[in-house]
């Protein structure tokens, strides 16, 4: 086979990708150098200028889903939460609407007798610096006796 062949078979075609190619190159480039959006590498000191950054202290709170098992109840006068509130940094304006961490979602029909649980946040508090990563939690579980006194 000849190289003019090669070279010069559908060159019109060959010249047209070519430039199409060039001209994409020329404007995917200039688009990611003068996107608005990208972010500017800033310092500590100019990202802490311009926010006020302020420390708030916030219940936690547990979240529970499902019901007790059948024979079981949940006293949940008897949850307790360790810490009960814990210490959030941040912007203020992001702060400022947190009344509340939500702890991860305990299923109660998983447990049939008293139960210490170690429970990380909800993950919509993501962005927040949080003195603790995880809150201990404690699940009284009461068996129901039936009203006629057996035991099934």
């Amino acid at each position: 086979m000849k190289w003019g062949t090669v070279i010069f078979n559908n060159f019109l075609a060959k010249i047209v990708s070519l430039i199409l190619a060039a001209l994409t190159w020329f404007y995917v480039f200039d688009l990611i150098n003068s996107d608005p959006f990208l972010q500017k590498k800033e310092s500590v000191e100019d990202v802490f200028s311009r926010y006020k950054f302020i420390v708030k202290e916030v219940p936690v709170n547990p979240v529970f889903t499902g019901k007790a098992r059948e024979g079981y109840r949940i006293n949940f006068e008897g949850v307790k939460i360790e810490p009960s509130k814990i210490a959030i940094f941040g912007p203020e304006e992001a702060i400022a609407g947190v009344k509340e961490l939500r702890t991860d979602k305990i299923n109660l029909g998983e447990y049939t007798k008293n139960t210490n649980l170690r429970l990380g946040f909800d993950s919509d508090t993501s962005f927040l610096k949080i003195k603790s990563n995880a809150v201990a939690v404690y699940l009284p579980v009461e068996v129901i006796k039936p009203e006629n006194g057996r035991t099934s």
